[in-house]
């Protein structure tokens, strides 16, 4: 695009006599377009600019090797977002943005980007972005600080776009790419890890905006002086929801509702206070917000609001018991139940993704 147009400019610039002793420095600038394996478009940038440095020092050997500096990008993902963000008429253009804002692997990027809306996105881009993105090199010419060339006019740092005219390139074939996917993710509730109540929670992701998860909460513990018992042992179980566009979130980020129950036995003395037994269950409504701290690493925040009700009896201090074992129940001998509407659980989670799978697409998951 414009090859001999750019080439004749650089000679203008290049050929004045005044120029070439008062030259400071040229500095060549290669890039590719967001098409193709990210590897090959490093080699391809690196290509570029080397070729433009040779074509330079063969046609005015009287500047010095020393004075062209060449740097090379791989993808060229800064003007690509900002095309994206002028044109108003690019299709579904909010979910474009949202995936390459996205902290993904750039291939993985340019892969969810293809495939978005069956392709309909992707060839509009092509159609409009990527020849503009294809340019060669950038080359910007710099003279010292006292000299200003007098012919041609021009400013005092000029910058063109030279390519080397060369064949078209070839159109890449879309490569594989690989993604990585969590199978799922292990949990432990940070509030009942400094309460001494081991717990453990496992969440699986299921498709794009859901996930289940169940967690068990087993401390049962008694002092060696036998003088206080703490046993607790329940299960829950919840299905959740997870809001916005998750092709350009991380998998269990953002935030997420669910509806959770659960059914636990416990046995609770403190000290010298009398203690309690009995069973519970409960079910609600939760709300959650979780983000990223690490690459397998999430902080999760939730707070569930429903009904919990649990039969329960007083007994006697005791010491050197467990759970089931024969205690002194408060006469008369009867069960109390009590019900309850309100907040039921709260958390403040560390999430550790594990068992990564790969996924490989090229036309389809394989």
């Amino acid at each position: 695009m414009g090859n001999s147009e750019s080439l004749k400019k650089l000679d203008d610039i290049i050929k004045n006599k005044l120029s070439i002793p008062n030259l400071d420095s040229i500095t060549i600038k290669a890039a590719s377009s967001p098409d193709g394996r990210e590897s090959y478009n490093l080699r391809l940038s690196e290509k570029r600019a080397a070729y433009i440095k040779t074509f330079i020092m063969e046609k005015y050997p009287m500047i010095k090797s020393e004075l062209i500096r060449t740097r090379h990008t791989t993808e060229n993902w800064e003007d690509f977002t900002r095309m994206i963000e002028d044109d108003k008429n690019i299709p579904h253009r909010e979910k474009v943005l949202k995936i390459i804002r996205s902290d993904r692997e750039p291939d993985a990027k340019e892969w969810l980007i293809k495939i978005l809306e069956k392709g309909e996105t992707w060839r509009y881009i092509k159609k409009h972005f990527l020849p503009v993105l294809r340019t060669g090199a950038v080359c910007v010419i710099y003279y010292k600080q006292e000299f200003i060339p007098e012919e041609p006019k021009e400013e005092l740092q000029v910058e063109e776009v030279v390519t080397p005219p060369a064949e078209p390139e070839p159109e890449p074939v879309a490569p594989p790419v690989i993604i990585t996917k969590p199978l799922f993710a292990i949990k432990t509730n940070l509030l009942y890890d400094v309460l001494s109540a081991a717990n453990l929670e496992i969440e699986v992701p299921i498709g794009k905006q859901w996930s289940v998860a169940a967690e068990g909460i087993f401390p049962w513990w008694k002092a060696s002086r036998a003088d206080w018992t703490m046993q607790l042992l329940a299960g829950h179980a919840t299905v959740k929801y997870w809001f916005g566009d998750r092709d350009a979130q991380e998998v269990l980020t953002g935030w997420n509702i669910g509806l959770y129950g659960g059914v636990g036995k416990y046995d609770l003395q403190f000290f010298d206070k009398d203690g309690e037994q009995g069973d519970f269950f409960d079910a609600g409504i939760q709300g959650a917000y979780a983000h990223k701290i690490g690459k397998c690493f999430r902080m999760e925040y939730s707070l569930g609001v429903g009904y919990l009700q649990r039969d329960s009896k007083k007994y006697d201090k005791a010491n050197n018991t467990m759970h089931g074992d024969i205690k002194v129940f408060r006469y008369p001998w009867e069960v109390k139940r009590r019900q309850w509407f309100g907040p039921t659980s709260a958390k403040i989670s560390l999430v550790w993704l594990l068992n990564k799978k790969t996924v490989k697409k090229e036309g389809g998951v394989k």
